[in-house]
Protein backbone atom coordinates (compact mmCIF):
# COMPACT_ATOMS: atom_id res chain seq x y z
CA UNK A 1 0.00 0.00 0.00
CA UNK A 2 2.82 2.42 0.86
CA UNK A 3 4.53 1.58 -2.42
CA UNK A 4 1.34 2.43 -4.29
CA UNK A 5 1.14 5.84 -2.58
CA UNK A 6 4.82 6.51 -3.29
CA UNK A 7 4.33 5.50 -6.93
CA UNK A 8 1.28 7.80 -7.23
CA UNK A 9 3.26 10.68 -5.71
CA UNK A 10 6.15 10.06 -8.09
CA UNK A 11 3.80 9.94 -11.07
CA UNK A 12 2.04 13.10 -9.91
CA UNK A 13 5.41 14.87 -9.50
CA UNK A 14 6.52 13.79 -12.98
CA UNK A 15 3.24 15.02 -14.48
CA UNK A 16 3.61 18.42 -12.74
CA UNK A 17 7.25 18.66 -13.82
CA UNK A 18 6.23 17.86 -17.38
CA UNK A 19 3.51 20.55 -17.31
CA UNK A 20 5.91 23.07 -15.77
CA UNK A 21 8.49 22.35 -18.45
CA UNK A 22 5.90 22.78 -21.23
CA UNK A 23 4.74 26.06 -19.66
CA UNK A 24 8.35 27.26 -19.42
CA UNK A 25 8.96 26.46 -23.10
CA UNK A 26 5.81 28.39 -24.09
CA UNK A 27 6.97 31.39 -22.01
CA UNK A 28 10.42 31.35 -23.62
CA UNK A 29 8.93 31.20 -27.12
CA UNK A 30 6.56 34.07 -26.26
CA UNK A 31 9.42 36.23 -24.99
CA UNK A 32 11.47 35.52 -28.14
CA UNK A 33 8.55 36.43 -30.44
CA UNK A 34 7.88 39.59 -28.43
CA UNK A 35 11.55 40.57 -28.57
CA UNK A 36 11.66 40.06 -32.35
CA UNK A 37 8.48 42.11 -32.78
CA UNK A 38 9.84 44.99 -30.70
CA UNK A 39 13.11 44.93 -32.61
CA UNK A 40 11.32 45.33 -35.94
CA UNK A 41 9.04 48.05 -34.58
CA UNK A 42 11.89 50.16 -33.23
CA UNK A 43 14.69 49.35 -35.65
CA UNK A 44 12.89 48.16 -38.78
CA UNK A 45 12.87 51.60 -40.39
CA UNK A 46 16.58 52.22 -40.07
CA UNK A 47 18.17 53.82 -43.08
CA UNK A 48 21.71 54.21 -44.26
CA UNK A 49 23.05 57.72 -43.68
CA UNK A 50 23.41 59.49 -47.02
CA UNK A 51 24.46 62.98 -48.04
CA UNK A 52 21.46 64.51 -49.80
CA UNK A 53 23.69 66.75 -51.94
CA UNK A 54 25.37 63.63 -53.34
CA UNK A 55 22.02 61.87 -53.66
CA UNK A 56 20.70 64.80 -55.70
CA UNK A 57 23.22 63.91 -58.42
CA UNK A 58 21.84 60.37 -58.50
CA UNK A 59 18.27 61.69 -58.51
CA UNK A 60 18.89 63.96 -61.51
CA UNK A 61 20.71 61.24 -63.45
CA UNK A 62 18.14 58.47 -62.83
CA UNK A 63 14.94 60.51 -63.24
CA UNK A 64 13.54 63.29 -65.41
CA UNK A 65 13.19 65.66 -62.46
CA UNK A 66 14.98 68.59 -64.14
CA UNK A 67 12.59 68.44 -67.11
CA UNK A 68 9.56 68.46 -64.81
CA UNK A 69 10.56 70.58 -61.82
CA UNK A 70 12.98 73.26 -60.75
CA UNK A 71 15.06 73.29 -57.59
CA UNK A 72 13.37 75.54 -55.06
CA UNK A 73 15.10 77.72 -52.49
CA UNK A 74 14.61 78.05 -48.74
CA UNK A 75 12.11 80.86 -49.22
CA UNK A 76 9.96 78.66 -51.47
CA UNK A 77 10.11 75.90 -48.86
CA UNK A 78 8.76 78.27 -46.22
CA UNK A 79 6.13 79.74 -48.55
CA UNK A 80 4.74 76.50 -49.97
CA UNK A 81 5.43 73.82 -47.34
CA UNK A 82 5.76 75.97 -44.21
CA UNK A 83 9.13 74.58 -43.15
CA UNK A 84 12.24 76.50 -42.20
CA UNK A 85 15.26 74.90 -43.90
CA UNK A 86 17.57 75.98 -41.06
CA UNK A 87 15.70 73.64 -38.69
CA UNK A 88 16.81 70.48 -40.53
CA UNK A 89 20.10 68.75 -41.22
CA UNK A 90 19.65 68.56 -45.01
CA UNK A 91 16.87 68.77 -47.54
CA UNK A 92 16.05 68.71 -51.21
CA UNK A 93 13.02 70.59 -52.53
CA UNK A 94 11.91 70.68 -56.17
CA UNK A 95 8.64 72.02 -57.52
CA UNK A 96 6.99 72.68 -60.83
CA UNK A 97 6.55 76.41 -61.34
CA UNK A 98 3.98 76.23 -64.16
CA UNK A 99 0.40 77.30 -63.58
CA UNK A 100 -1.86 74.38 -62.67
CA UNK A 101 1.12 72.17 -61.81
CA UNK A 102 1.26 70.31 -58.50
CA UNK A 103 4.46 68.32 -58.98
CA UNK A 104 6.74 68.58 -55.96
CA UNK A 105 9.50 66.55 -54.40
CA UNK A 106 10.73 67.06 -50.85
CA UNK A 107 13.28 64.99 -48.98
CA UNK A 108 14.15 66.08 -45.46
CA UNK A 109 16.90 64.65 -43.25
CA UNK A 110 16.19 65.46 -39.60
CA UNK A 111 18.55 65.55 -36.65
CA UNK A 112 16.17 63.60 -34.42
CA UNK A 113 13.04 61.51 -34.82
CA UNK A 114 10.86 64.10 -33.03
CA UNK A 115 11.24 66.48 -35.99
CA UNK A 116 9.67 63.97 -38.39
CA UNK A 117 6.15 64.56 -37.09
CA UNK A 118 6.45 68.31 -37.80
CA UNK A 119 7.58 67.63 -41.35
CA UNK A 120 4.79 65.10 -41.83
CA UNK A 121 2.18 67.60 -40.56
CA UNK A 122 3.45 70.33 -42.88
CA UNK A 123 3.35 68.01 -45.91
CA UNK A 124 -0.16 66.79 -45.06
CA UNK A 125 -1.31 70.39 -44.70
CA UNK A 126 0.25 71.20 -48.10
CA UNK A 127 -1.46 68.25 -49.78
CA UNK A 128 -4.83 69.12 -48.25
CA UNK A 129 -4.59 72.78 -49.26
CA UNK A 130 -3.63 71.81 -52.81
CA UNK A 131 -6.54 69.36 -53.05
CA UNK A 132 -8.89 72.10 -51.85
CA UNK A 133 -7.47 74.54 -54.41
CA UNK A 134 -7.74 72.14 -57.37
CA UNK A 135 -10.87 70.19 -56.43
CA UNK A 136 -13.24 72.26 -58.59
CA UNK A 137 -11.33 72.25 -61.85
CA UNK A 138 -8.22 70.05 -61.73
CA UNK A 139 -9.15 66.37 -61.47
CA UNK A 140 -5.73 65.27 -62.76
CA UNK A 141 -3.96 67.39 -60.14
CA UNK A 142 -6.24 66.12 -57.37
CA UNK A 143 -5.56 62.52 -58.41
CA UNK A 144 -1.80 63.15 -58.27
CA UNK A 145 -2.11 64.75 -54.84
CA UNK A 146 -4.26 61.93 -53.50
CA UNK A 147 -1.65 59.43 -54.75
CA UNK A 148 1.37 61.32 -53.44
CA UNK A 149 4.31 59.13 -52.47
CA UNK A 150 5.07 59.52 -48.76
CA UNK A 151 7.63 57.64 -46.69
CA UNK A 152 9.25 57.99 -43.29
CA UNK A 153 12.38 55.94 -42.94
CA UNK A 154 15.10 56.41 -40.37
CA UNK A 155 15.75 60.14 -40.06
CA UNK A 156 14.33 60.89 -43.50
CA UNK A 157 10.96 62.02 -44.78
CA UNK A 158 10.12 61.65 -48.47
CA UNK A 159 7.26 63.39 -50.26
CA UNK A 160 6.58 63.45 -53.98
CA UNK A 161 3.61 64.46 -56.05
CA UNK A 162 4.13 63.57 -59.71
CA UNK A 163 2.87 61.19 -62.34
CA UNK A 164 5.95 59.02 -61.68
CA UNK A 165 6.08 59.61 -57.90
CA UNK A 166 6.83 55.94 -57.25
CA UNK A 167 9.91 56.13 -59.52
CA UNK A 168 11.33 58.97 -57.43
CA UNK A 169 10.54 57.07 -54.26
CA UNK A 170 12.25 53.95 -55.61
CA UNK A 171 15.43 55.88 -56.46
CA UNK A 172 15.43 57.35 -52.95
CA UNK A 173 14.86 54.02 -51.20
CA UNK A 174 17.59 52.36 -53.28
CA UNK A 175 20.04 55.01 -52.10
CA UNK A 176 19.20 54.21 -48.47
CA UNK A 177 19.97 50.52 -48.82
Amino acid sequence: MTEKIIEQNVNETRRRDSESLAFLVVKIIFVLVLTAFLYFVYYGDEAKDIDLAEFETTLTSETEIKALMKKADDRDLMQFIGLNAADYDQLIYYRNTKALAVEELLIVKVGNQAQLSGVEEAVQKRIESQITAYSGYGPEQVAMLENAALKKIGNYYFYCTAADADKYKEVFLNALQ
